[in-house]
């Protein structure tokens, strides 16, 4: 999405104990952007400590964040998805051990307008006619009736006017969606596992937010972390993935009910960690804005993030058993 790029005095003395704070180095965090409100939020609490380092954040999506990454501009990547087998190989190629670091939970959230009272559930057979590669030119949610019930859903879509909103192709989300709901369906039809190619695309979550506001019965997606601060302004869908439909609140992404939840990572680079002291401690207090429950996304339980941040410390002592 949009590059959002910040750079921000960041002092590390009240997380390096014994360092003070005269570190004057720097930080260059890129990736998904729904990772900007734990980054920003980690970065504006590191500002407030020591005025000699800095954090350029650009999150610009996963995948650009993994580039910056694997190229070692950044030395963090923000990820709403794992990296894939072809970015670890080209992080390999270009000689950047990576580790990986579980933050928070997430999920894939399907949403319209407040004011669009249907449906209140969608199956994935649903989103598929509605979004997937079979539903180009589908103006309408009534539309998809067929290709949806032929897939086994009875569900009673509205005679109302649909535009589907996506993010651009950089975005983890974006392929997310594309793996985990789009896929299994678009196998077994010999399709191409894509979001329809009309859809609109958009480079930021605020023009996608604007898009929503304009069109209220169009039909949209996002992280949960993206989503949750436009209450009231967008409705979120519910979700049969086979057991009934289930909100994306809190509770049901932390148990894993909600189908669509997903996990959120910082990936960083091991080098940076281990010898770079302004990048690890960057990297602790993103981990702890994560545990924190103030940036949108759903915290991990205490087990998890002693798991993380034990992670971590390995891999700043060299050890990559976190990769």
């Amino acid at each position: 999405m949009r590059p959002l790029a910040f750079l921000l005095a960041l002092p590390v003395a009240a997380l390096l104990p014994g360092c003070g704070g005269d570190l004057d180095g720097s930080v260059s965090v890129a990736g998904s952007s729904t990772m900007l409100p734990v980054m920003s939020s980690a970065a504006g609490t590191f500002a407030a400590t020591s005025p000699l380092t800095r954090v350029n954040l650009e999150m610009t999506g996963t995948g650009a964040g993994f580039t910056a990454l694997c190229d070692g501009v950044a030395d963090i990547a923000g990820a709403s998805r794992e990296i894939s087998d072809d970015e670890k190989a080209r992080c390999a190629e270009e000689g950047v051990p990576t580790v990986r670091l579980l933050l928070a939970r997430d999920a894939l959230v399907f949403f319209t307008g407040a004011s669009n009272a249907k449906p209140a559930c969608v199956t994935l057979p649903d989103l598929y006619a509605l979004v997937g590669p079979e539903s180009v030119g589908v103006s309408r949610w009534s539309a998809a009736r067929a290709l949806a019930k032929s897939l086994g859903s009875g569900t009673a879509l509205p005679d109302a006017r649909l535009l589907v909103v996506s993010p651009d192709a950089s975005s983890g989300t974006r392929k997310l969606v594309e793996e985990t709901v789009m896929k299994p369906i678009a196998d077994t039809r010999g399709k191409d596992a894509a979001i329809r190619q009309d859809a609109t695309r958009v480079a930021s979550d605020q023009v996608m937010l604007a898009q929503v506001v304009r069109a209220p019965t169009a039909l949209a997606f996002a992280g949960y972390a993206t989503v949750r601060p436009w209450e009231g302004t967008v409705r979120t869908l519910e979700v049969d993935g086979g057991t009934g439909c289930v909100a994306p609140t809190p509770e049901a992404i932390r148990a894993g009910t909600y189908p669509l939840t997903r996990s959120l990572f910082m990936y960083a680079n091991a080098d940076a960690l281990r010898d770079d002291a302004t990048v690890m401690a960057f990297a602790e207090q993103v981990v702890a804005t994560a545990a924190a429950d103030d940036d949108g996304s759903v915290p991990l339980g205490a087990d998890a993030v002693g798991a993380t941040r034990d992670a971590l410390a390995a891999a700043a002592g060299g050890d990559l058993r976190g990769t």
